[in-house]
């Protein structure tokens, strides 16, 4: 099993922000969000901001990473290619997890 953004859907609309995320430890809050830079139709580098509040005030750091947008048809190919059988997949709707799932045995 695992789990792959929707990049069916992504490639087509090239969002540049998904929503950003709230986490609260205890007294301490952070902060997480994305800004994706698209190099072309189907790579985009993520610049990831981590923003987290510490006892003496607020800290920021940045990592960037480059994406590679691969659609769930080329993933059920190459899972098929390196011998695994039953491959399918599962949508949010039906899994009630947040992006699709692809499950086959190896």
């Amino acid at each position: 099993m695992a789990s792959i953004r929707d990049y069916d859907q992504i490639v087509v609309s090239h969002p540049t922000m998904p929503p950003p995320a709230f986490f609260q430890d205890g007294e301490y809050r952070r902060i997480y969000h994305q800004v994706w830079d698209w190099s072309s139709d189907r790579q985009y580098t993520v610049h990831l901001y981590i923003t987290e509040e510490t006892r003496i005030g607020w800290n920021c750091r940045h990592f960037v990473s480059v994406y590679r947008a691969v659609l769930r048809e080329e993933l059920t190919a190459l899972l098929s290619h390196a011998g695994f059988v039953d491959v399918r997949w599962l949508m949010p709707e039906e899994s009630g997890f947040y992006q699709p799932l692809v499950l086959a045995i190896g």
